[in-house]
């Protein structure tokens, strides 16, 4: 990926980007709150919605599009919205 490429991806605030662990995801982005289960959470983030899989969650931080959960994370999961309209 050129440099170019790589800072407009950077730059794109209608794509999720996610650091993950065992305990901690931080997503930002982040538009709504789409659900929240026992065992899930997902959020909106422009035209894709992005579920966080597990038990225990804690949202420590909702600040400016950037949303930190912690808890058992065991998986993710990516969905484009459905409807019209460009990515």
């Amino acid at each position: 990926m050129k440099l170019i490429d790589e800072m407009a991806y950077d730059l794109d605030f209608n794509e999720p980007k996610i650091i993950i662990s065992e305990r901690l995801a931080v997503i930002e982005n982040v538009k709504a709150i789409v659900m929240i289960s026992e065992n899930s959470l997902t959020v909106q983030c422009g035209s894709k919605h992005v579920t966080v899989l597990g038990s225990d969650f804690v949202i420590k931080e909702i600040f400016e599009g950037r949303l930190l959960i912690e808890g058992k994370i065991q998986g993710i999961e990516f969905f484009r919205s459905s409807g019209k309209g460009k990515d």
